[in-house]
């Protein structure tokens, strides 16, 4: 197997673990980050992740 294949991997597999705790979870980050790039389904995860974290945030805090 080449290694810039196995480095593509592991990048997925860094960016799917990241992803674990979010909608997705870890097998549809992974999937989307080899499908996709793992730059880009990095970059999903720290826009929208953050914005799902902080309205979950807000509801609880109402009464």
């Amino acid at each position: 197997m080449p290694v810039p294949f196995v480095l593509y991997l592991a990048l997925c597999a860094m960016v799917a673990y990241l992803g674990r705790q979010s909608q997705l979870g870890f097998f549809r980050c992974f999937l989307f980050s080899v499908i996709v790039t793992p730059v880009i389904m990095l970059l999903y995860l720290l826009m929208f992740v953050s914005l799902e974290t902080e309205l979950r945030r807000k509801q609880e805090r109402r009464p």
